[in-house]
């Protein structure tokens, strides 16, 4: 027969016995300024256990004066959704994203379940076309002294586009049933003298493009 003697109590060690108050005064102590070594010394503490006591205090600060957490879900803004603003929108998709007319048919059914036909899209724009020409027509082209001309092809006909090197804006799209050099003549000659003389810097000559619309980007074109 084996007797078994009890296990020895295990003695909680001085810095078990400190409760979360004196830990957080402590703690206090040490942001305060007073010295790691000397509070161990004055507390019959190790060092270690000081440092930890800090360690949780800092991240505790850390945590109380942290920014808010953004909140995906908060409201931004809302928008009045109505015909002319939707409208608006088209031209934006096509115009200034490059968009073409099916995809902006599939983003407003997807992503604002408003199911529009393709013909619908094309309507939008043609009737900005108007608008658009005399908006151009009004346009000072006396500070372009750069320019740059170009062709495309839209549908196998050509597209006679003009850019002002500086800014990028294009002041001339027009599709054409030629590309010769009479017929860019005609238009070159209705532009201002700035843009005439920047055809010179650029020594440029109608018709013999050897990448036809290299770099231009496709806009809609009056029909």
């Amino acid at each position: 027969m084996c007797i078994l003697s009890s296990p020895a109590a295990s003695v909680p060690t001085p810095a078990q016995l400190w409760s979360p108050p004196s830990r957080q005064q402590l703690a206090l102590d040490a942001l305060a300024g007073s010295s790691v070594s000397q509070l161990a010394q004055q507390h019959h503490v190790s060092r270690k256990f000081v440092s930890r006591q800090v360690q949780h205090a800092r991240h505790a600060l850390e945590h109380a004066f942290a920014p808010p957490a953004p909140d995906d879900d908060e409201l931004l803004f809302a928008l009045p959704v109505t015909r002319a603003w939707l409208r608006s929108f088209i031209l934006g998709l096509v115009l200034t994203c490059h968009s073409s007319f099916r995809g902006v048919q599939e983003l407003l059914r997807d992503h604002f379940d408003y199911p529009l036909s393709l013909g619908t899209v094309h309507n939008v724009v043609q009737h900005a076309v108007p608008t658009a020409r005399a908006l151009n027509a009004r346009q000072d082209l006396s500070a372009i002294h750069v320019a740059a001309h170009d062709e495309l092809f839209q549908a196998q006909r050509p597209v006679l586009v003009g850019v002002d090197v500086a800014s990028t804006y294009c002041y001339l799209l027009s599709q054409e049933a030629q590309r010769d050099a009479d017929t860019w003549a005609v238009h070159l000659w209705d532009l201002s003298p700035g843009v005439r003389a920047g055809q010179h810097h650029r020594r440029w000559r109608p018709g013999l493009a050897r990448r036809p619309g290299a770099g231009l980007a496709r806009n809609a074109l009056p029909g």
